[in-house]
C-alpha cells in the first residue's frame, strides 16, 4: 500500500486559459427558429421540358447577349410575360403562386 501514497507530489499547476471571452449579442433558440420558419421559400432545381428548336432559340439568344444563362433568360421571359398580364389575371396568377409555393414549402419542410 505505500505504493499507493500520493502526497509526496508536488501539486501541478493550473492552466492559463488566457483572456476571458466577452459575449455582446446572444441568441436565443426560439428567434432563431421563428426568423427561418416565416416567409421561407424553398429553391430546388427543376427541369422544365423543351424541343431541341426551342432550346437552340434560347441558346442563339443567348449568343446576341440578351442574357447570362438560360434560366436568366427565361426568367426574364417570364418576368415580362407577368408583367403585361391585366389585374385580374395578375391577381389569379398571384393566388395560385403563392397556393404553389406554399405545397413546394410544406413538402420539402417534412424531409
Amino acid at each position: 500500500m505505500g505504493m499507493l501514497n500520493h502526497e509526496s507530489k508536488q501539486p501541478k499547476q493550473k492552466l492559463e486559459r488566457g483572456t476571458k471571452i466577452e459575449i455582446k449579442n446572444q441568441v436565443d433558440r426560439a428567434q432563431v427558429l421563428d426568423d427561418d420558419t416565416a416567409n421561407k421559400t424553398v429553391t430546388i432545381p427543376i427541369n422544365i421540358r423543351v424541343d431541341n428548336h426551342i432550346r437552340n432559340q434560347i441558346s442563339a439568344l443567348l449568343n446576341l447577349g440578351l442574357g447570362k444563362s438560360q434560366k436568366d433568360f427565361v426568367k426574364n421571359a417570364v418576368n415580362h410575360t407577368i408583367e403585361e398580364l391585366s389585374e385580374s389575371d395578375r391577381a389569379r396568377f398571384n393566388k395560385m403562386f403563392d397556393i404553389l409555393e406554399e405545397k413546394d414549402q410544406m413538402k420539402y419542410s417534412k424531409k
